[in-house]
């Protein structure tokens, strides 16, 4: 066992996706670790109603992988591309999840199950 590394600012997230009618699909997705007092400014936005949209979702994911386009060609992660997996329905469920679990420290392995 490694001991606790302190200051890790972001971790990476494998994203399922499931579907209708085609097998079950991924990619991964490096999230950035929000500090408690950062999390308590968001829940104190949320509850002033002045919290809007996945704005704050969008900006703590640093970077995206294991995407290919219409032709099986492997795409390069970029904001364009982010901002994508934010509009599509099937993306941003499974992205929204994730941000919670690495928000709450929700291991891999934990959120699996």
């Amino acid at each position: 066992m490694a001991n606790y590394v302190v200051g890790i600012a972001s971790v990476t997230k494998t994203i399922k996706i499931h579907r209708p009618g085609r097998e079950e699909e991924q990619f991964t997705a490096e999230i950035r670790i929000r500090d408690t007092d950062d999390q308590d400014k968001l829940l104190a936005k949320q509850k002033a109603n002045r919290l809007k949209g996945n704005d704050h979702l969008r900006e703590d994911v640093l970077s995206v992988g294991g995407l290919d386009d219409k032709e099986g060609k492997p795409l390069e992660s970029s904001k364009a591309l982010i901002d994508a997996l934010f509009k599509d329905p099937y993306a941003r469920g499974p992205l929204t999840l994730a941000w919670n679990e690495v928000q709450r420290g929700v291991p891999e392995e934990a959120a699996k199950n």
